[in-house]
This record gives C-alpha cells, sequence and structure tokens, in this order.
C-alpha cells in the first residue's frame, strides 16, 4: 500500500490469552496490537469501567419521539480514548443466518498507525463488544489493514484482511481467518492472495455445498506502485472462489475488460442461480487520479461498469455500461482505498448500483436498477430528497435488499449544516425498485466535522480528510441496522473516529409508509456493553501531520 506519507500501521503481532468470554455478546478491536488497554466483559469490574468510559466519551442520545413518527438516537460501536486520537472507518456489517440477532462490524483503523479491528453484537445490534481476530499476526505482516467479513450457511464467521508490510505498508498478502463459536475464537490466520493486492473484497454464496461458497474479488498490481496511486496498467481486477471454507481457492480469472485499462474500486453482489456480479469504475483517460499526480478534480468522465458471472464466478463474459457520465466529485485521495460504488442484488434477479455524483452542481446520490440481471440498465435516480443544486453535499451511499425485496440506504448528508461541513447519516428505503424512495429520515444525532480525520501526504489528498470507503448496512424483515464513521467525539484539533450504528424499525407495512426510526439504547438488556478503551499504536510514519 506504498503512497501515504501519513504512514498507518499499528498492528504488532501479540498473544492473547484474555477471557473472551464476552465475544459471544458484541465487539470491536484493533487486531493483533500491543498495548492495547481493553475492557473485557469477563468481570463486573470491567463492565462498570466500560460504562464509566461510555459516560466520559459518548454524547447521550436524544430520546424518542412518542408516537410512531422520527425518533433518533444511536449508539456507539467503538469508542477511542481522545489522548491517542485512533480512527475507526469503513464499517461493514453481516447477519448470521442461523441466529438473526447475532451480527458483526469489520472496520479499518486509519490513524494513528493502520489497522483493523472487529464487533459483534447478540442483540441485533443494540450494543456492541470487541472481538479478536487476529491476536497474532501471520509471519511477515507488521500490521492489518482493510477487513470484510461474512457468515457462512451454517453460521460461522469468516473474517478477511489485507497483511501489510514495511515502512511503505505494502500488502504482502490477504488473510482469511474464521470462527465457528460467534467469535469467542478464531483460526489461524491462512494466507489466500500474495503480495500486491489491493481492494479485496468478499461474498459467501450460501447455497452452494457444505459451506457455501466464498467469493473473492481484488485489483491486482502488475508492478511496484508509484506513491499514491497505481503503476502503469495493466492492473486488472481478477476474481477467485473457495468451496472448501477458504482452505484452497480456484485459479483467479480476470474481471474487468482489458480494454478498460483503468479499472479501480471492485464492488461485489450474487444473484440468484449463482450469478456473481463485479462493478467497478473506469476511470477513462483519468490517469491522475490512476496515478496519484498532483492536480484539481477531473475534468472528464468516469464510467460504471458491471461484469457478470453466469457460473458461479468460473468466468466473466458480459460486461454492460451502468453509467458512462459520473462526473467527479473530488480528487481520489488514495486510489488503492477508493469508494466503491455500491451494489447489491435481489433473489427476483434485480441488481442495484448506487454512486456520488456531482453532475447536478452539487454531490448526489444516484443509483440505477437491473430489471434483468444487470443486461440492461434503468435511468439514474436521486436519493437524497433535498433541494437538488442547494450546493449541500450528499455521498458515499450504501445499499441492501431485504428479502422481500425492499431496498435500503443510507448515506452521508450535509443538508443541516449551511457551510457544507457536517456529515449526518440519512436512510430511506424503495418498495418499488427504486423508482421512487420514502422520505429520507436522519440517523445522527449530532453531526460531525468533516474536517476531522487523518491527512496524506501526497500530491492527490492535499486538503484531504479520510472518511473512508464505505457505509455499513443490513436489510431484514422490517427493520434495518445501519453503521458509520462518526467524528462526533473528536475536534478540530482531535483526529478520533468512532463507528456508530442505528436500529432503524420499519412496523409491519413499509410499503404504505408505516416507518420510524427505533434507535436502541446504550443500556444494553444483556445486562452491560463492553467498549475497547484508546489502543495505544505505535505511530510509523515519515512525515506524520
Amino acid at each position: 500500500m506504498r503512497g501515504p506519507s501519513k504512514q498507518p500501521g499499528g498492528i504488532n503481532g501479540v498473544d492473547d490469552e484474555g477471557d473472551r468470554a464476552g465475544a459471544a455478546i458484541a465487539g470491536n478491536h484493533e487486531c493483533g496490537k500491543t498495548g492495547a488497554p481493553v475492557i473485557r466483559l469477563g468481570s463486573r469490574a470491567g463492565v462498570l469501567a466500560a460504562l464509566g468510559a461510555l459516560l466520559v466519551v459518548v454524547a447521550p442520545a436524544v430520546p424518542a419521539a412518542a408516537g410512531p413518527a422520527v425518533a433518533q438516537g444511536d449508539v456507539p460501536v467503538t469508542a477511542t480514548n481522545l489522548v491517542t486520537k485512533v480512527a475507526n472507518t469503513s464499517p461493514a456489517i453481516a447477519v448470521d443466518p442461523t441466529e438473526k440477532r447475532f451480527m458483526a462490524v469489520a472496520h479499518r483503523v486509519d490513524g494513528p498507525d493502520f489497522g483493523c479491528g472487529l464487533a459483534v453484537s447478540g442483540d441485533g445490534g443494540h450494543g456492541w463488544i470487541p472481538a479478536y481476530p487476529v491476536p497474532k499476526l501471520p509471519k511477515g505482516a507488521d500490521k492489518c489493514y482493510a477487513p470484510e467479513v461474512a457468515f457462512d450457511a451454517g453460521g460461522n464467521l469468516y473474517y478477511l484482511f489485507v497483511g501489510l508490510a514495511g515502512e511503505g505498508n505494502s500488502p504482502m498478502g490477504a488473510f482469511l481467518v474464521m470462527s465457528a463459536n460467534k467469535g469467542a475464537n478464531f483460526s489461524a490466520p491462512r494466507r489466500v492472495l500474495g503480495p500486491e493486492r489491493y481492494m479485496v473484497r468478499m461474498a459467501i454464496d450460501a447455497t452452494m455445498g457444505r459451506h457455501g461458497r466464498i467469493h473473492m474479488v481484488w485489483l491486482e498490481a502488475r508492478a511496484h506502485p508509484p506513491l499514491g496511486g497505481l503503476p502503469a496498467p495493466p492492473n486488472p481486477i481478477m476474481a477467485a472462489h473457495s468451496d472448501d471454507g477458504g482452505v484452497t481457492f480456484s485459479d483467479p480469472v480476470q474481471v474487468s475488460d482489458p480494454g478498460r485499462r483503468l479499472a479501480v474500486a471492485p464492488a461485489l453482489a450474487l444473484g440468484p442461480d449463482h450469478a456473481v456480479h463485479v462493478s467497478y469504475y473506469d476511470l477513462g483517460d483519468d490517469v491522475r487520479d490512476y496515478q496519484g499526480l498532483e492536480g484539481p478534480t477531473w475534468e472528464g468522465r468516469w464510467s460504471l461498469v458491471l461484469a457478470t458471472s453466469t457460473d458461479a464466478g468460473a468466468h466473466f463474459t458480459r460486461t454492460t455500461v451502468v453509467d458512462a457520465d459520473i462526473v467527479p466529485t473530488e480528487r481520489v485521495m488514495l486510489i488503492f482505498t477508493m469508494p466503491p460504488a455500491s451494489l447489491v442484488a435481489d433473489l427476483a434477479g434485480n441488481v442495484y448500483a448506487a454512486w456520488t455524483d456531482d453532475r447536478n452542481g452539487d454531490w448526489d446520490v444516484l443509483v440505477r436498477h437491473s430489471a434483468d440481471g444487470g443486461a440492461t440498465w434503468g435511468p439514474a435516480k436521486r436519493v437524497n430528497d433535498d433541494p437538488k443544486g442547494d450546493g449541500l453535499h450528499q455521498f458515499l451511499p450504501r445499499l441492501a435488499v431485504a428479502p422481500d425485496g425492499r431496498l435500503d440506504a443510507v448515506f452521508y448528508d450535509r443538508r443541516g449544516n449551511v457551510e457544507n461541513r457536517g456529515n449526518d447519516v440519512f436512510y430511506t428505503y424503495s418498495t418499488d425498485r427504486a423508482a421512487s424512495f420514502a422520505p429520507n429520515m436522519k440517523l445522527t444525532a449530532i453531526d460531525s466535522d468533516s474536517l476531522v480525520g487523518y491527512q496524506y501526504g501526497v500530491a492527490s489528498a492535499q486538503g484531504l480528510h479520510e472518511w473512508g470507503s464505505r457505509l455499513g448496512l443490513v436489510a431484514l424483515p422490517n427493520k434495518a441496522v445501519a453503521a458509520w464513521t462518526d467524528a462526533r467525539n473528536s475536534g478540530r484539533t482531535l483526529l478520533a473516529q468512532d463507528i456508530f450504528s442505528a436500529e432503524v424499525d420499519l412496523g409491519p407495512e413499509p410499503a404504505q409508509g408505516r416507518s420510524w426510526i427505533s434507535i436502541a439504547s446504550v443500556a444494553l438488556a444483556l445486562g452491560g456493553l463492553a467498549l475497547a478503551g484508546a489502543a495505544r499504536v505505535r505511530r510509523r510514519r515519515g512525515d506524520a501531520a
């Protein structure tokens, strides 16, 4: 991951012999870290300490409003020590199919060194505690980064991460661990990809075989990357799969069209009949962002492209253009952490893709729908319902599809701040295949200053602050659970970011508009919330800000 002069890190292998009993309820941990003052749920003192820390660093939630209107609030997934300025970003949520109230959130740590974490919940996302997927890093890895999380049909929890090595944070391989007991402990890391693999994504087709088929996609650099960017192409997007729980993987196949030379930011979604969909951006002639060069926002257009496999990932033979007129909103800070489009598919063959676009004069969230498995696409629809062209930004959408076909969406939104600086998180849903969306509803009780966050001393990232590459969202019958990066515990002089979450209760008939937000209380019915204390992370940067 060569490039950022703000050198992330903070993963030093250390055996963890502590009590893991609480991990079956919920969690957050920066994997493999030494010296982390972790509060555990194994004792009454630990619970009291966790609750005391919560009172210090977490702003109180707004009380729920009476009646079925909007009741707002949110709960922390992580809580940082403001002195150490730990930045938690890019959450992804997965739900155990054997026990729907058990969920896991994987997230990045972007500072003061790179790292990765995991949190689990046993009560449907009302409260979270740390889990410890990588107590000891694999040989040759100095840090853990960019984790993915998924469950198979039997409830086994898989955690995929990239190992970083050296002062340049070079990806030295991707590794997979598995837990068969709700995150109480994990298998030893198994290397599944070699060096210089970026943007690694994972999804599990639980309908195939005993373990389900694990699909992975990634961008494969064919040479040493320049500072902040990728080497000259070809650097294709590749895919492989495993039918034995990640013990072995198929030979990789190329996903990206060879004619689309600047292909980046893959996203992965699984459809019916074992269809595998992979979207990616074609940057066209935008070498400026691809190689991390100095300059303003790209003046041209990008394309969003979909590649589909109809034989369970063995071949990718069909490529369609989702949208060819994407107007970039700002510079790509680091090309190897570029936010992908959000891609989802339902059991009826509908495919949806959402992204951030500046075509209306400010940043909007746009979505397109395909009713035929990605072969053809309908018009772009605006998801945010603020006045068009008001100069206030909406960005970084995340989609999810419920079992009944309801399409959920969350995104960052600055409509509540005339300075276009405060990040809130809004939610909406569609019951007519993205033809229309319900009124947008705010999930955050407090907005976050968008000028909080780590900065990188590379040409492409000047003036930009790290807010991660995604939000988390799962869509369940009549409810959704969202997670996001939040800076309410920080300030202009601090860099701390946390992961927060909220539950959206849609009631029995969401199609008729009977919707309201029900946010979980910080006081857990399970008897206490244990939050990880801030980890003292060894900072490795040549030119830390």
